[in-house]
């Protein structure tokens, strides 16, 4: 009798639903989590890619060559396929080579520099992670202009989209989509109420950011960007204008700001690897000829760099009528040295050597330092130098 009763509540319990047993607390909690952390990295990460749209490279428009911009890629190239070669059986290697550590939760970038010139002392941080981002900087010494205020100090805090300013501007977002943002902003020094859209298309090759006052209504900021340009404007200021359009095989830019100067040139590359780039400014009235020439490659992994470049800029009329020269060599990726001499109105020569982690050397190092020290000829026994040290590190 009890076989026949065992296969008869067998046979019910198969017939009727059994409810699941509720999941742990703490997975639910983990959950939630997730879904409120993966909220938040988009609105992070939205708000960052708005706010590195704002800065502008000027590397691009300045009318010179620019060699130090290629060889840093490269640098940090070969010495990040370098690194990880040396790793080798490290454990933690293998892990990241799985793809548990594949990708750093955040990094942190410091700078300090001194200049005896002007006894200036320029510090600055800049950390960043996926759902939050602190920047400060602080300028102290003579060159600080007097009335500037709160201008040789700023702070900046990014805790997912909300975005805090020198602890008197709060910026907190009121619509996102994926290609809309507003944000309220509230200046607490002034008491001044803003609403900032923001707009950019499906390919990000066009953006729109604004920031209106509502007390008083006026635009006080405004940014335009185009695959070919970038327009702002900021109150008190007037407009910056860049573009740049392909022409000829070369390229063909502009700069200018309304009110101020302007800058039209013409860059192109030639067959041994150099470069030239015309440039006329105004209403300064100069005419300038940037050249420069490798004179010598160095291997870094699978690709070439120069190892030795020559750079040459004659100007004609201006304030900064003359003739500058410099001189660049890279011992190697951590070593590299520039001379130069400048023959304008106040003529001047000067040399530096970078260490480690730099502009010069790419950046891939952790630490590095620049020191520069440069001489006016009519003075030559009173040269004034200016010592930059550099850290970084991912974690």
């Amino acid at each position: 009798m009890s076989s026949i009763g065992d296969n008869l509540e067998r046979r019910v319990a198969a017939l009727l639903p059994v409810p699941l047993p509720p999941p742990p607390q703490k997975e639910q909690l983990s959950g939630v989590a997730a879904a409120v952390l993966n909220a938040g990295g988009r609105l992070g990460r939205a708000v960052g890619d708005v706010f590195r749209r704002l800065r502008i490279d000027d590397t691009f428009y300045s009318g010179t060559p620019r060699h130090r911009s290629n060889s840093g890629k490269n640098g940090r190239s070969s010495a990040a396929g370098k690194e990880g070669v040396a790793t080798g059986g490290d454990p933690l290697a293998a892990a990241a080579a799985s793809g548990r550590f594949a990708r750093s939760q955040g990094s942190m970038k410091m700078s300090a520099t001194y200049d005896s010139r002007t006894n200036d002392v320029e510090s600055s941080v800049v950390a960043r992670g996926d759902l939050w981002r602190a920047e400060a900087s602080h300028s102290s010494g003579s060159s600080v202009r007097r009335g500037a205020g709160d201008g040789a100090s700023l702070f900046l805090v990014q805790l997912g989209p909300v975005l805090f300013v020198r602890d008197t501007t709060l910026l907190f977002p009121l619509h996102l989509s994926k290609r809309h943002l507003i944000w309220y902003g509230f200046e607490r020094k002034n008491g001044v109420h803003s609403v900032c859209p923001a707009y950019w298309s499906a390919q990000r090759r066009c953006f729109f950011m604004s920031m209106i006052c509502l007390n008083p209504f006026a635009c006080s900021f405004m940014d335009m960007q185009f695959p070919n340009g970038q327009l702002r404007y900021v109150a008190g200021d007037g407009f910056t204008a860049r573009a740049f359009l392909p022409v000829c095989g070369g390229v063909l830019q502009g700069h200018g700001k309304f009110p101020g100067e302007k800058r039209l040139s013409f860059s192109f590359k030639n067959r041994s690897g150099g470069s030239v780039v015309p440039t006329v400014q105004w209403p300064d009235k100069s005419l300038s000829l940037g050249l420069l020439q490798p004179l010598s490659w160095r291997r870094s992994g699978l690709m070439l760099q120069p190892a030795t470049q020559i750079s040459i800029c004659p100007t004609i009329g201006g304030r900064n009528a003359g003739l500058c020269t410099e001189l660049i060599h890279s011992a190697n990726e951590n070593v590299g040295v520039v001379c130069g001499y400048s023959h304008t109105a106040s003529p001047s020569a000067y040399a530096s050597i970078s260490v480690g982690r730099s502009k010069l050397n790419g950046g891939a190092a952790r630490s590095g330092s620049v020191f520069r020290v440069e001489a006016p000829l009519h003075n030559f026994g009173r040269p004034w130098f200016s010592v930059q040290m550099n850290s970084g590190l991912e974690f």
